[in-house]
């Protein structure tokens, strides 16, 4: 998942941004999508500090605030998290002071042609999702939903159970739940020494148990849900 996050102060350039990403994610398929978009740096450093989830920022330079978009910039970067940031502005020349403050820019969008906007934007968003994607230090697994591509982090993931649909999963992660085609076998295998099949219908991830109760033969997760626990099962978790 990629949040995007829009600081504009403009209002109508703000929902012309906005409305675009929204479109182009939902076009594309793509697992990304706008989180915020607000005139104000603090509400956007703050949703971001909250959050765990890799970000896309579209950031203008000038914002009328007490700090601007490159000191917006700067503190987003002190996160040292995953962030790519592109800088929407009317003022070209103030580019050079990203170099300044070290923010790595992705791209720098000039406010004149709105056709040109979008396809810089476009490109942009694509170019933050396959980056995230083809990370060779990601540990993600990739799960087909409807006609969308989804990229798990291996560590957001909960716990994963077959369903009544034969063939059906249903993936539990730390933000959403994800319900795709497939088989506990196969995806038992895509998934690391962390992952237990603690029952014929349930992997669990053994960093996200709360507790084990061994008289009721459950366990509970740090999402509060009970798993059921074979016999085999058992004699794994035994050995935690």
């Amino acid at each position: 998942m990629l949040d995007i996050y829009v600081c504009e102060d403009n209002k109508k350039t703000c929902e012309f941004i906005s409305n675009f990403i929204s479109d182009y994610c939902i076009f594309r398929n793509l697992d990304a999508g706008i989180v915020l978009a607000t005139p104000y740096p603090d509400e956007i450093l703050d949703k971001y500090i909250a959050s765990e989830t890799p970000a896309l920022f579209f950031l203008d330079i000038d914002l009328k605030t007490k700090i601007n978009g490159i000191e917006l910039a700067s503190h987003i970067r002190k996160q040292g998290r995953k962030a790519f940031i592109v800088f929407v502005t009317t003022h070209s020349e103030m580019t050079l002071l990203t170099f300044q403050y070290k923010v790595e820019a992705l791209d720098f969008i000039i406010k004149d042609n709105q056709s040109d906007m979008k396809k810089k934007i476009g490109d942009c968003i694509s170019t933050a999702v396959n980056r995230l994607n083809e990370n060779p230090n990601s540990r993600a697994i990739k799960v087909n939903v409807d006609d969308k591509i989804i990229f798990v982090d291996m560590d957001e993931i909960i716990f994963i159970e077959s369903t009544h649909i034969r063939h059906k999963l249903r993936l539990h992660a730390k933000k959403r739940t994800l319900e795709f085609n497939g088989e506990l076998k196969i995806m038992q295998q895509q998934l690391d020494d962390k992952f237990i099949r603690c029952h014929k219908s349930y992997i669990v991830n053994k960093d996200k148990i709360s507790s084990i109760n061994k008289r009721e033969n459950t366990i509970t997760l740090i999402n509060k849900i009970d798993c059921p626990i074979s016999r085999s099962g058992k004699k794994l978790l035994l050995q935690l």
